[in-house]
């Protein structure tokens, strides 16, 4: 990455417990701002460098303490040299607590595509925790208000933050809130801290959040994307070592480059002086240093090509020596494998598999659902085409997949359309539930959601228990649920138990049953195909002479007479 850090303040208006700048970091620079004539030497000089390795576009990013206590001289800075400079194109970003974003500056940031970076870490009660004032009162209060300035005027924007100790049970409280303010990337740090959290945890969590954003078309990154990125290309890290420049300077002018190697952060360099440094080949010498240490650090990690002591090197540049690097190692390595797992498709006359697990681990499941199928083409009809199976290997992905976000801890299979979708390979015992539901999707049938969910459980098993179907009714009377639920209502939202113990799927089914009983001999196609071209209410009004109201209140009184009194002679017996 051909990136240019310049650290243009050295104060700060919050005093954070994790800040790798003062709390963490070995600060030892007086406390004042930078003056414009560092900041125009640092442009100047980085850009000649990179001209002297033919590179042709950077980014700059602007770092503190609180960059904005700085902010006159960071805004003659962007005007002077605007996007390009010694045939160098540049991308701006500023990285802010917000406290001090006034509504000029948005539109100064706006006018001149600044990306703006603020920092935030959850919920209020969360981030006044993380990020306190000297006083050590909460600062939420301050940073909404630049949130709600960028969203005013669509001025680009990001949220950062880190994976805390503080906030990694409540890291979808930062999707939330982008989402609020409208702010479609995040960059989610690692457990930088002296207290670092489980990598094994850190996974868990981090991977709940990532799909969670991807469910609110959030995108997440993180010090993991170069590594990501290297990994899809087939890219090696130490071979491009020569071309990826990055440089911090200070607010005094002195300047050196965060990566893991001996001398590198103190290089007796300023940064007037960094463009020659480089022209006299100061950079092979710099990689050099880098190639030896972590050739050394790294082994025989697999990502050792691709990321090249860059889970060090963060861990290094936040908190020193503080923790040990070997955890941002380990969720490295697995959140890259994670990332990059293989995806399974193949195709049969009845399905079209797509799985992230190994076709060895699906091979029962697919059976299994194989067979289903076959049972209800025999039972029902035929499919006028492939069943479409998604299999995922982790809750958020399964709700992802399925764009179902609000289903229970305990789903293990969903449908929409024409597909089903099902977490892990142990199959679930809904399973001609689910798969009944994509043959009634096939043909189109005019019947309403609940009605389906009966017809579903119905197939899935005929029988139901009567006496919690008598204390479901008592409990919620059916013409006060059924016949009122909607057609965009899922009954699993009203009641979110199991299907074998949600009141609603007990009604549904018994009603389907009772129509079927007393009226059309168990016969349920003739139940089902008429309503292909009529409404459910057309079609029993045809066949009962009733309306579907009627005909749900005779149900009711049915479960409240024949019903009790067919539990109390088996309860007798």
């Amino acid at each position: 990455m051909n990136w240019l850090r310049i650290h243009v303040s050295n104060l700060c208006n919050f005093k954070c417990p994790n800040c790798h700048v003062f709390e963490l970091g070995d600060n030892v620079l007086p406390n004042r701002v930078m003056a414009q004539e560092i900041f125009d030497l640092a442009i100047e000089n980085f850009t000649q460098a990179m001209n002297h390795l033919g590179l042709l576009e950077t980014r700059v990013s602007i770092y503190g303490g609180e960059t904005l206590a700085n902010k006159k001289v960071v805004k003659a800075g962007i005007e002077k040299f605007g996007h390009l400079h010694n045939g160098v194109k540049i991308s701006w970003v500023i990285n802010t607590n917000g406290s001090l974003l006034k509504e000029d500056d948005v539109i100064f940031f706006k006018k001149h595509d600044v990306e703006v970076h603020i920092s935030v870490d959850g919920r209020e009660e969360i981030h006044n925790i993380s990020r306190p004032t000297h006083k050590g009162k909460g600062t939420f209060h301050m940073v909404t208000p630049a949130l709600e300035l960028v969203q005013k005027h669509g001025a680009p924007a990001q949220i950062n933050s880190y994976m805390m100790p503080s906030n990694y049970l409540h890291l979808r409280d930062i999707i939330d809130i982008a989402e609020t303010y409208g702010i479609r990337k995040i960059y989610l740090d690692q457990f930088y801290n002296t207290e670092m959290i489980s990598y094994r945890v850190g996974m868990e969590k981090y991977r709940e959040v990532y799909f969670y954003a991807m469910q609110k078309d959030i995108s997440i990154s993180g010090p993991w994307a170069r590594v990501l990125q290297n990994h899809q290309r087939n890219k090696s890290k130490r071979q491009r070592l020569h071309y990826l420049l990055s440089l911090d300077v200070n607010i005094d002018g002195s300047c050196y480059v965060p990566l893991d190697a001996p001398g590198t952060k103190k290089l007796d360099l300023k940064i007037e002086d960094f463009a020659d440094y480089i022209g006299r080949g100061g950079w092979d010498e710099i990689s050099e240093l880098v190639r030896r240490k972590n050739d050394k650090n790294c082994g025989e990690c697999v990502l050792k090509e691709q990321c090249y002591g860059g889970a060090i090197e963060q861990v290094h540049y936040h908190i020193g020596d503080h923790a040990d690097p070997q955890v941002s190692c380990d969720f490295f390595r697995d959140w890259i494998a994670f990332l990059t797992r293989p995806v399974y498709f193949r195709r049969f006359p009845d399905l079209a598999v797509l799985s992230v697990l190994p076709e060895e681990q699906i091979e029962a499941l697919v059976a299994r659902v194989r067979a289903g199928v076959r049972q209800l083409s025999e039972r029902l009809w035929g499919l006028d085409a492939p069943v479409y199976l998604n299999i995922s290997e982790y809750r958020e992905e399964f709700l992802l997949a399925s764009q179902q976000p609000t289903l229970p801890e305990w789903a293990k299979a969903t449908t929409r359309e024409n597909a089903l979708f099902h977490r892990g390979v142990d199959v679930t015992p809904a399973l001609i539930h689910e798969l009944t539901h994509v043959f009634i999707f096939q043909k189109k049938l005019r019947i309403p959601n609940w009605f389906v969910e009966g017809v579903c459980e119905w197939v899935q098993n005929p029988s139901f228990n009567r006496r919690f179907l008598i204390d479901s009714v008592a409990l919620r009377p059916i013409t006060a649920n059924l016949a009122e639920v909607t057609s965009g209502v899922m009954l699993i939202e009203i009641d979110d138990q199991k299907p074998g113990r949600n009141s609603l799927y007990i009604q549904a089914q018994a009603f389907v049953d009772y129509i079927l009983a007393t009226y059309l001999k168990g016969n349920l196609l003739e139940l089902l195909l008429p309503t292909t071209q009529l409404t459910l209410e057309e079609h029993l009004f045809q066949i009962t002479g009733h309306s579907l109201d009627r005909l749900l209140k005779d149900f009711e009184v049915h479960v409240l007479t024949v019903v009790v009194a067919e539990v109390a002679v088996l309860e007798g017996a």
